[in-house]
């Protein structure tokens, strides 16, 4: 990922120049497995000039359905100013022994977009991660580096395991970015900062790389560019060989560094002779009984305007399961086996996603039975979903690839687990309330905000929507107080205010009442029966039932007109349309 150095009257000289080992003074040992950085390795970054200007006008759009007109050239200047601030964070936490990543919203919020007006802003950071990815791809260039198509195709045909390990802001970019160079095939995993918490030179980001391939770290090269970051991240988690693939970060630390590699090359091209040397090497002085062990060690805020919150299944979207879900996910799964070497059938697969998604659902009930607020209402961490309740029986490294490709499984989940429709009513709605000035986001359980937010950009509304609190990214799901609030702290709106519009009793009904909503309605015709939704209207849980989401216009109609005539208004409860 692109770093930018700034050149401080207190910044440490610069390092020498590191010379190119074109020698070694002794063999490195055979790799079991190469783990590569993604920039500085993979590919090379060239910045573009106007990504400020780009990405503000990305802001401005986003923000619009939020309510807000923001400058363009502000927010352009805040987005320089928290990238500059930015760099100088990554450049200390280099410093750190074993440092944190920061979340995809710290990063909003406290960094690029910190001189927005704090509505705005922490609506736009439930987003985070969307723009965060758009960032990546509007900043830099990505071109593969010189000799990598080579260096990957040789350590396929050695069948020489590989994995990314890199810092990123935005880990689904670096494996988009991947897939259109036509270079994600060769890896069996990826495992980048954002995704798992942790940040180079930590060395866990190694560690779970090598476990995900089913390796120990002393059997794998780590290959890097920078001194601070990459060297110093495999000497703390013990890599067999630390490499370095000279570009422009390299010769410019931002303060001395100890550590030094066994290998600095000019390009990744420059990889290919040492490890031919390493591996025709060892397998020349191996014995019968080497190979044996060798087998044996790899098992098997406006005042009183209104603002609406919707839930999304069984209020924006009805879905129609997919009988093949656990099919098409079981294949990428079996994809994943066989390229960290640990291989398994479909079947296997499928069954490993139908057990897994039922043990999911028992965690589920017994949490919402569970007298613990504390962590009655948390989300389920997608690597526990699938290195755990997925991956159980399953090879132990497979299972560490699961929980290192876990978001990208959900995604996959999300997207085949049903086809989604809108339902009749709920665009006519959102569109009204975007003409009318009237803020909407969305409040929804799902095992993918990423997914949800694919679904309404294909129905064309996802440009109309505000803040939108999803179970995923927030950590909590409903009834839970904090996913609504959440997307409350986005509105700027005072809660009573807030028409909020569900179909489930407990989590809609009871969530958005606990949570201070002023108006919850809630809709027939999805999981709950009439008679339960009955009952919730009769025990103040609800204050409407509808038929549909059009439904809702007229009731906002008529809030408007009594806001508008306050004399007028009648002092009743709100009623039953």
């Amino acid at each position: 990922m692109t770093t930018v150095h700034h050149h401080l009257e207190t910044a440490a000289p610069a390092a020498p120049r590191l010379g190119a080992a074109s020698a070694v003074a002794a063999p490195l040992p055979a790799p079991a497995a190469l783990l590569l950085d993604f920039g500085g390795v993979v590919v090379s970054t060239a910045s573009r000039r106007a990504w400020a200007q780009e990405l503000a006008e990305v802001v401005v759009a986003r923000a619009e359905p939020l309510g807000a007109r923001l400058d363009l050239e502000s927010v352009a200047v805040s987005l320089r100013a928290g990238r500059t601030a930015l760099s100088m964070w990554k450049n200390a936490a280099s410093r750190r022994l074993a440092p944190r990543e920061l979340s995809p919203t710290e990063i909003v919020d406290d960094f690029l977009l910190a001189d927005l007006p704090d509505p705005v802003r922490r609506g736009l950071a439930l987003d985070a991660g969307e723009l965060l990815a758009t960032m990546a791809t509007t900043v830099s260039e990505h071109h593969p580096r010189p000799g990598v198509d080579e260096l990957l195709a040789e350590c396929a045909t050695r069948r020489i395991p590989l994995g990314i390990v890199s810092n990123a802001h935005s880990g689904r970019a670096h494996r988009a970015i991947l897939a259109d160079l036509g270079l994600d095939r060769f890896f069996g995993v990826q495992v980048y900062s954002d995704e798992v918490g942790i940040r180079k030179p930590h060395p866990g980001m190694i560690r779970l790389a090598a476990e995900g391939l089913g390796v120990a770290p002393h059997e794998t090269w780590y290959v890097g560019d920078t001194l601070d970051r990459d060297v110093v991240a495999g000497r703390r988690a013990g890599a067999g060989a630390v490499v370095i693939t000279r570009d422009r970060r390299t010769d410019a630390p931002p303060f001395p560094v100890a550590e030094t590699p066994d290998l600095v090359l000019e390009t990744p091209e420059g990889l290919i002779a040492p490890l031919r040397a390493a591996l025709d090497g060892a397998a020349a002085e191996r014995s019968e009984h080497d190979l044996a062990a060798a087998d044996a060690r790899r098992p098997a805020a406006r005042r009183g305007r209104p603002a609406v919150l919707l839930d999304h299944g069984g209020v924006i979207t009805l879905s129609t399961p997919n009988p093949a879900r656990d099919e098409e996910v079981g294949a990428l799964i079996v994809g994943i086996s066989e390229r960290i070497g640990h291989p398994i059938d479909l079947v296997t697969a499928g069954d490993a996603i139908a057990a897994g998604w039922e043990r999911h659902r028992a965690r589920k009930r017994a949490r919402d039975s569970a007298d613990d607020p504390a962590h009655r209402h948390e989300e389920i961490d997608p690597a526990v979903l699938w290195g755990d309740l997925v991956g159980e029986g399953l090879p132990e490294p497979l299972r560490a690839a699961l929980r290192l490709e876990a978001p990208q499984l959900s995604l996959a989940l999300h997207r085949a687990k049903s086809v989604p429709a809108p339902r009749p009513g709920a665009l006519e709605l959102i569109r009204w309330c975007r003409a009318q000035g009237i803020v909407v986001g969305i409040v929804s359980n799902t095992i993918s905000g990423r997914g949800v937010r694919e679904i309404l950009a294909r129905y064309g509304v996802l440009a109309d929507l505000g803040p939108s609190a999803y179970s995923d990214e927030v950590g909590v799901r409903k009834p839970g107080r904090e996913i609504f609030e959440a997307a409350l702290a986005g509105l700027g709106t005072a809660p009573e205010d807030v028409w909020y519009v569900g179909d489930k009793t407990v989590n809609d009904g009871r969530g958005g009442k606990d949570a201070g909503i002023g108006a919850v309605c809630l809709l027939r015709g999805g999981k709950d029966s009439d008679e339960e939704l009955s009952a919730a209207l009769a025990e103040g849980h609800a204050d409407h039932l509808l038929d549909s989401p059009a439904d809702l216009i007229d009731l906002l109609v008529e809030h408007l007109r009594e806001a508008s005539h306050p004399a007028a208004a009648p002092g009743t409860r709100a009623r039953t349309p």
